[in-house]
């Protein structure tokens, strides 16, 4: 398991890498867009607390594939869960990017209708992103392929530690149920929750 861990991460390594050569960085005035259509919908209490996630996330993301790297990193120091937030949020601008071209390029090219309102919004965040780099985005999708086989990887191993930890129990004088898994006595014949015999 920790080869294939450390196989992602290298993944993930080349994914930040590809970014910095294409200067895949995320926009501020994607945020600032962002803030201003949600502006009137949020009510005054909350502006300071908008105002600060949207700040830490247009860092994050600015800093596109070397925040990749700091994700990485903490990774590797077994800070797991906020090395992926943090490779999570890095990627977003770059694969937003990519959703937000995929629409525009479907909308010219299958004629599909949109109210103007919408066509407005999605040629406005069109404008917003830059797309002549193919590195920048190569290294946005490996980057996301990297930090979800990192999530597989722990899942993996976190499920085996379960059925060691199963398994030890039973070398401990004890045996679970097939049909709930509940721990019983070595010698029951049955299950004393769920009632099943065996």
């Amino acid at each position: 398991m920790k080869n294939k861990n450390l196989f992602w991460i290298f993944v993930c390594i080349i994914g930040g890498v590809l970014m910095i050569i294409g200067s895949a960085t995320g926009s501020a005035l994607f945020y600032q867009y962002l803030y201003s259509l949600a502006l009137p919908y949020i009510g005054p209490e909350f502006l300071p607390f908008v105002q600060a996630i949207l700040t830490i996330l247009e860092f994050i993301a600015f800093y596109g594939g070397y925040s990749v790297l700091v994700g990485t990193f903490l990774i590797l120091i077994k800070m797991i869960r906020v090395g992926k937030i943090i490779i999570t949020i890095a990627t977003s601008f770059g694969m937003l990017g990519l959703i937000i071209y995929a629409i525009t390029w479907a909308v010219a090219n299958f004629g599909i209708p949109l109210d103007p309102p919408v066509q407005l919004i999605l040629t406005q965040i069109h404008s917003i992103f830059t797309f002549n780099s193919g590195m920048a985005f190569a290294g946005t999708v490996v980057a996301v392929l990297g930090r979800y086989g990192v999530k597989r990887t722990e899942k993996m191993e976190t499920a085996s530690s379960t059925r060691d930890e199963k398994s030890s129990d039973t070398k401990d004088g004890a045996k679970f149920c097939p049909n709930c898994g509940e721990t019983l006595p070595l010698k029951a014949n049955f299950c004393n929750k769920c009632g099943k015999n065996f």
